[in-house]
């Protein structure tokens, strides 16, 4: 499933990623360190900066990719 990443939340504990999904907005919460690690592999400065970006979600939920 492919989507547009809406919104980033910092929840304290975890981040949540909100990605319009087409008929559906999909949460995807995701642990500090691994949105480090994405916000450095996508060349980025913050966490926000992810907000536009098209998301492709695995089936089960348990994974994504920046596209």
């Amino acid at each position: 499933m492919v989507g547009t990443a809406l919104d980033v939340i910092d929840g304290g504990s975890i981040w949540l990623l909100s990605v319009d999904a087409g008929d559906r907005v999909v949460d995807q919460p995701i642990e500090p360190r691994y949105l480090a690690d994405i916000i450095m592999g996508e060349g980025l400065r913050a966490p926000e900066d992810l907000v536009g970006r098209e998301v492709e979600l695995a089936e089960d939920g348990m994974s994504m990719t920046f596209i």
